[in-house]
C-alpha cells in the first residue's frame, strides 16, 4: 500500500476538474465547500454546476480536442481531477499532471491517479470517519461507511470519551505547557481505572472531573 490517508484543508488551494457531468460536478461542489477555488473544463455542465453562485467557481466550456490543450490549467492549478468517460484525455492529462508533480484524483480509473476521494461521514462534532477501497469497490465501502456509522452514534463510549477528551484536552493544555508531557498523561488519564469507568457508563462530568484529578495530582507531585 502506497496511499498515506491525510485530512488537508483545501481552503484556497487550486482544483481543476475535468468534466462536467454528475461525479464533476459532486467533485466540484465538494471542494468548493471545502473552500477551494475550482475550474471546471467541460463541453457541457450539469445543471447543480449551472446554478452555483460563487466567485471561487469558474467554468470553462470548451471541447478537449488533446491533453496539451489543458498545460496551462494544469500548471495553475493544484490538484486535478479527472472525470471524463474519455479514456485517451484522462490518460493523456494524467501524464502531463504527473510530470508537472501534481496531486491527481482519477474518478474512472484510480490506479491513474494519486489522490483517492473517501466515502466520509461527520459522526458528531468534529469526530469524522471516511473510508475508502482504494477505487475497487465504492459500493463496499459506502456501506462499510454505513455499519461504522450506526455503530459509533450508538456507542455512548465512543461519545463519551470524545466529549470528555475534548474538555481535558482544553484544560491539560493551560495547566501543562509542555507537549511531550501532556501527550504521556493523555494515555495515564486513557488507562486509569476510574476514568474508564466513567466513560463506559456514560458519565461525562464525572469522567472530565476524574482527567482534571489526575493532572491536580501529577502537579502536586512535581511541586514536591
Amino acid at each position: 500500500m502506497t496511499h498515506i490517508p491525510l485530512y488537508i484543508d483545501f481552503d484556497g488551494l487550486k482544483v481543476l476538474v475535468i468534466g462536467g457531468g454528475n461525479v464533476g460536478a459532486r467533485r466540484s461542489i465538494t471542494f468548493l465547500e471545502s473552500g477551494a477555488i475550482v475550474t471546471v473544463v467541460a463541453s457541457y455542465f450539469n445543471e447543480s454546476l449551472l446554478k452555483i453562485n460563487d466567485k471561487k467557481l469558474k467554468l470553462i466550456k470548451m471541447e478537449i480536442k488533446k491533453p496539451e490543450d489543458l498545460n496551462e490549467l494544469i500548471e495553475n492549478n493544484d490538484l486535478i481531477v479527472l472525470t471524463t468517460d474519455n479514456e485517451f484525455i484522462n490518460n493523456g492529462i494524467y501524464k502531463i499532471a504527473k510530470e508537472k508533480g501534481k496531486l491527481i484524483n482519477n474518478a474512472t480509473n484510480s490506479s491513474m491517479g494519486n489522490v483517492i476521494v473517501p466515502f466520509r461521514k461527520k459522526i458528531y462534532d468534529n469526530l469524522e470517519v471516511a473510508v475508502t477501497s482504494l477505487g475497487y469497490t465504492g459500493i463496499a465501502a459506502r456501506r462499510s461507511l454505513e455499519k461504522i456509522e450506526n455503530c459509533l452514534e450508538n456507542d455512548i463510549e465512543i461519545k463519551t470519551l470524545y466529549d470528555s477528551m475534548k474538555e481535558f484536552k482544553k484544560y491539560i493544555k493551560e495547566k501543562i505547557k509542555n507537549p511531550k508531557i501532556r501527550y504521556r498523561l493523555y494515555f495515564e488519564v486513557e488507562k486509569d481505572e476510574i476514568y474508564e469507568k466513567y466513560v463506559k457508563e456514560g458519565k461525562l462530568n464525572e469522567a472530565i472531573e476524574r482527567a482534571k484529578e489526575i493532572i491536580k495530582n501529577y502537579i502536586k507531585d512535581m511541586d514536591k
